[in-house]
């Protein structure tokens, strides 16, 4: 069943409902929702990207706004609540305005010939530079306002003391943090431990690194030590794979126990020969290898994951030892420098603590996470990976396009290259929606755009709307062109809690004009730009944007820079929804006439944000409004295709 010429209401009317999902969650006095999981699990949540994988939308468009909206916030590590709310005023307002193919391609050149002149010559003057490599001083006030969305008043404190500390150990040198954040941010999961049952308040940063697993064998040693890395057994095989080996009699078998005993042994006595103290294995080791491990000295921990051996290999640069090939007496150079190798117990685990000689900029450290339930841990630790992520995107800047800043080239040829354009790939977008899934009606779609911010997010309560499950299995295709609608089935709300946007193959697109560049004289916004949190950002944007627009010789750019001006205010607006009446009207009065007057903005104590990460979001946003009016049809498949083979006879040739 293909369904044609979509209604921009229908696209708008799912954002909205998204929207309402996640705007009484906005911001440091934004609520919580309760989730219940399939194990019957309640957690309270105030995370934009776990509220979006848990309404687990049903229609194809609105999977699309989900699943870009949790894409920018991996890449970025913030802003899925804001994605959304931004989106749906950009939707309402072009339905506002009859969404013509004029104003669709006017969009696309906005971006070129308004937004990115207000940013470099209007916003740019306001932004904050930080040192380079993000100084000691900026980490809480940059953590606190980014965990305040997330978390409650006393965890984001805590939280953000602690990661500030964990950057501060791992990067004791300012310039080494880039490295560093990145490390931290790929191999947080590898980089600390939780601890359910005990207060937040309980956690510490460790000097060196975790692994939440026992000794096989325990051999205490003082001072420096050296350590192995192998990723296979120990115990010398009989035979090359693949190979049969025959055992006629007893005394063969017995004569094969003994062989493979004393080559082991002659292992062990060679590893201590080197010095080799520890061995750290990827695979499940033989009783006869830790006998003689016991036998001569040496400590094993065993059963270790590929990513603890890769974040082993990245702070000592060893790679892991092949036993039995080559010269079994040659010497082992391939080891770490441990400084200490200890057990160590969390509550009722023993697990093993060891002390690396690092190699790397990164000074290893390991944060022990401490929390009442697993549930609340899994967060604590989710948003605390996310913020090394956000770190990481202060050391990223925004280039000037050379088209408009030679000022040499028409502004039309500038949007047909800088411009995000559909590809060939992206004329097919495929969705298989094969999971749990819990319906409801358009009407209740609507009670939930309009009720979801007063009843299931208010501040002072914490609903979730649940709702019987189904079996429904749905492989939706879409396809779509560049100057057409889109159409889309009813938002279908509930189907379970897990990740939705996995299901969904992204489009690919053209490099961002967002991006590190190597000149900084081309960058309008610079490596460490910020601005103080609030709606700060998107006042002096939307400011600017209807400054800059009224240079515009063409009426359906000056049309699109009103409407993305005025709903950069959505943001603002949801963040003072929870504060006092006409708090949002003071605040936008008052920003306004210092601009008007020419006078600099006035310094708040609740922290910073970065400025790159914000423009990515005005930036992704756009490129998604542009994906979603270029979907032509919906075509909706509800059992496989059957293989249609070629039975041309002779007569038809």
């Amino acid at each position: 069943m293909a369904a044609a010429r979509p209604q921009q209401p229908r696209l708008w009317q799912e954002a909205a409902a998204l929207a309402g999902a996640v705007r009484g969650a906005l911001g440091p006095r934004g609520g919580r929702a309760l989730l219940l999981r399939p194990t019957g699990e309640a957690l309270p949540t105030r995370d934009g990207r776990r509220l979006l994988e848990a309404l687990s939308v049903e229609p194809p468009a609105a999977r699309v706004m989900t699943a870009r909206a949790c894409s920018h916030r991996a890449l970025t590590g913030d802003g899925a609540k804001s994605f959304v709310v931004l989106l749906a005023a950009v939707l309402g307002a072009l339905r506002a305005a009859g969404g013509g193919a004029g104003l669709r391609r006017a969009l696309r050149d906005f971006e070129v010939q308004v937004l990115e002149r207000a940013a470099a010559r209007g916003l740019r003057r306001h932004l904050r530079p930080a040192a380079p490599g993000l100084p000691e001083s900026l980490l809480e006030p940059l953590l606190e306002p980014y965990l305040a969305g997330r978390l409650g008043p006393g965890e984001r404190r805590c939280l953000a003391r602690l990661c500030a500390e964990m950057c501060r150990r791992c990067a004791p040198a300012a310039a080494a943090r880039p490295q560093v954040l990145r490390l931290l941010g790929r191999r947080f999961p590898e980089l600390h431990a939780a601890v359910p049952g005990l207060p937040l308040a309980s956690s510490r940063i460790l000097p060196g690194i975790v692994l939440l697993r026992d000794f096989a064998v325990y051999c205490p040693t003082a001072g420096e030590l050296r350590a192995l890395l192998v990723t296979e057994p120990l115990r010398p095989a009989l035979t090359a794979s693949g190979v049969e080996f025959v055992v006629d009699s007893e005394g063969q078998y017995q004569a094969s126990l003994r062989w493979i005993t004393e080559r082991t042994e002659a292992l062990m006595k060679h590893l201590q020969s080197n010095n080799i103290k520890l061995l750290l294995s990827r695979a499940k080791q033989e009783e006869v290898v830790i006998y003689y491990a016991k036998l001569y000295g040496v400590s094993l921990v065993e059963c270790l994951s590929s990513e603890e051996m890769a974040l082993i290999s990245d702070i000592t640069g060893v790679s892991p030892y092949t036993p039995f090939s080559g010269n079994k007496d040659r010497e082992i150079t391939e080891t770490a420098v441990v400084t200490f190798c200890q057990p160590l117990l969390l509550v009722s685990k023993r697990c093993v603590h060891i002390g690396f000689t690092s190699v790397c900029a990164f000074q290893p450290h390991c944060l022990i996470l401490c929390g009442p339930v697993d549930g609340v841990n899994e967060q604590h630790a989710s948003a605390l990976q996310e913020a090394f992520t956000m770190l990481q995107q202060l050391f990223k800047t925004v280039d000037q396009r050379e088209e408009w800043k030679a000022g040499g080239e028409s502004q039309s040829k500038a949007s047909d290259i800088c411009t995000w354009h559909a590809s060939a790939i992206q004329k097919q977008l495929v969705i298989e929606n094969i999971c749990n899934s819990n319906q409801v009606s358009e009407c209740q779609l609507k009670a939930l755009g309009d009720e979801t911010e007063r009843k299931i997010l208010d501040p002072g309560r914490s609903d979730l709307l649940v709702h019987n499950q189904k079996d429904h299995s749905t492989p939706v295709l879409v396809a779509h062109n560049a100057d057409t609608g889109t159409v889309c089935e009813c938002l279908d709300v509930g189907r379970g809690l897990e990740k939705t946007c996995c299901h969904i193959v992204p489009f690919k697109r053209e490099k961002s004009c967002a991006g590190i560049a190597q000149d900084y004289t081309n960058c309008f916004i610079q490596a460490g730009s910020v601005l103080p949190v609030g709606g700060y950002f998107e006042i002096l944007l939307h400011y600017y944007i209807k400054d800059y627009a009224k240079q515009c010789q063409q009426s359906e750019v000056i049309i699109v820079s009103n409407m993305v001006a005025d709903a950069l205010l959505s943001i603002p607006k949801a963040l003072y929804q929870t504060a006092e009446r006409d708090g949002f009207t003071k605040f936008y009065l008052e920003t306004t006439n210092l601009l008007r007057k020419n006078q600099p903005l006035p310094v708040n104590d609740e922290g910073l944000e970065s400025v790159y990460c914000k423009y990515q979001l005005v930036i992704s946003v756009l490129h998604c409004v542009t994906e979603l009016l270029s979907i032509d049809f919906v075509i909706d498949i509800r059992r496989p295709l059957q293989k249609i083979e070629d039975c041309d006879s002779e007569d038809d040739s």
